[in-house]
């Protein structure tokens, strides 16, 4: 499994991240990610490719799926076995995840999930991890979203 070293440089990063997530209105035809574009800082391998998500939502059965977009967001489709924290609740320390367990943070491009692993890998989290390129990258592949039951 190839996987991708995340750093950042703090707070400055983190908000530019976050801002970059809310702006982006999912026209854009190319994937862009803040692994990219952004200065790095923390040191641990947790940006992870489509097909390495994949690979690790087959082999990890305690993995938690957590799609950080909003709730509006989320109801467009989700990856199956998602649940919905939004990323303004994890900042604000309104969820507590289990430290013991692997956890994949998935949004729209990469950079929500991406700021969400900086906030936990800086609380201690170790098993944290960003879906590079967000549910744009899931959707490029051609793999299947879910919707919720009306």
């Amino acid at each position: 499994m190839k996987l991708h070293k995340i750093r950042t440089n703090g707070a400055a990063v983190l908000a530019a991240v976050f801002l970059a997530g809310w702006a982006h209105d999912g026209s854009a035809a190319t994937v862009t990610t803040p692994r990219a574009s952004a200065q790095k800082t923390i040191d641990d391998q947790a940006s992870i490719v489509v097909a390495d998500a994949r690979k690790l939502i087959a082999e990890r059965k305690d993995l938690l799926l957590i799609d950080v977009r909003s709730p509006q967001e989320f109801g467009q489709g989700f990856i199956a076995g998602s649940q919905s924290i939004p990323f303004i609740d994890i900042m604000e320390g309104r969820h507590t995840l289990p430290k013991d367990k692997p956890v994949l943070f998935i949004c729209s491009i990469g950079g929500r999930s991406f700021a969400a692993v900086q906030l936990l890998q800086e609380k201690g989290y170790q098993q944290v991890y960003n879906l590079d390129g967000g549910l744009q990258a899931w959707r490029h592949a051609a793999l299947p979203l879910k919707t919720a039951a009306k």
